[in-house]
């Protein structure tokens, strides 16, 4: 079996919902929730996420959406790498 591993660069606007489960949690504009498994370190250093301090705080959101089809099972992983505060 071929295997395929695919990045791609998304930004949107969206509400911080707080750390659920230890993933950092937004509502997109669309109304999408999304759940990030990683966060770049220069974010954890700026915002501290897993305090009450920003929940419900609006940001652009700039992060990389990771398909990866290893051995027959297909997963996605979402990668938080740049926040602002709007």
């Amino acid at each position: 079996m071929k295997y395929f591993n695919s990045n791609q660069s998304l930004y949107s606007k969206g509400i911080f919902i707080g750390c659920l489960e230890g993933y950092a949690t937004f509502q997109l504009e669309n109304n999408e929730i999304i759940y990030f498994e990683q966060i770049n370190k220069k974010i954890e250093h700026h915002y501290d996420l897993k305090s009450n301090r920003y929940k419900n705080k609006i940001f652009e959101i700039y992060y990389t959406e990771i398909f990866d089809d290893l051995d027959e099972e297909e997963f996605i992983i979402f990668r938080l790498d740049d926040l602002k505060l709007l």
